[in-house]
């Protein structure tokens, strides 16, 4: 049980620091479009961090590992991301006056993202209860949308013209 506490500590802690530096990251860029995905981040990292602290709880009164749904977690950032990108299409000549300070921000997100899967796929593999793999495969996909949504606008940052045809691409070939 001991590995168990130790890996949901840990990772309470990771998502505390995620949070900061997302807010932190929100509050530092004068971009409409990357403070909303920086301020929408820190969101999710302070649902993660609660639902950490919630199963901490359990372990640690011997309850069990209660199924993700009856401790509210959720997976589904799909409709957070489609409205960050609806209000993107308002924004194209905003995008076009680049914040430099962005690719570095935008960078350390991607590389602590990938190491949140890294982490829970991790997790996952040492997991033999039922909810237990259930709760760490919802943060594996959740963490996997954080990274999308990273790279899919920073790529619009950068190159908002190449994000329009590689979204719209589908009419032409399709």
């Amino acid at each position: 049980m001991d590995d168990v506490l130790d890996i949901l500590k840990l990772a309470v802690d990771k998502e505390r620091m995620r949070k900061a530096a997302y807010e932190q990251a929100a509050a530092a860029t004068h971009h409409a479009l990357a403070r909303l995905t920086f301020a929408s981040l820190a969101k999710q990292e302070a649902a993660h961090e609660r639902y950490l602290k919630a199963y901490y709880g359990k372990q640690v009164a011997q309850e069990g590992w209660p199924a993700p749904g009856e401790m509210g977690v959720q997976d589904d950032m799909m409709e957070v991301v489609k409205e960050i990108f609806k209000q993107a299409t308002a924004q194209i000549k905003e995008a076009g006056a680049k914040d430099e300070g962005l690719t570095a921000v935008y960078d350390a997100g991607i590389a602590a993202e990938s190491e949140s899967v890294e982490f829970y796929t991790d997790a996952l593999s040492r997991a033999t209860e039922p909810n237990a793999q259930a709760f760490f495969e919802t943060l594996v996909k959740a963490e996997k949308l954080h990274l999308k949504l990273l790279s899919d606008t920073q790529e619009f940052l950068d190159d908002t013209e190449k994000w329009f045809f590689d979204e719209e691409s589908w009419i032409v070939e399709g």
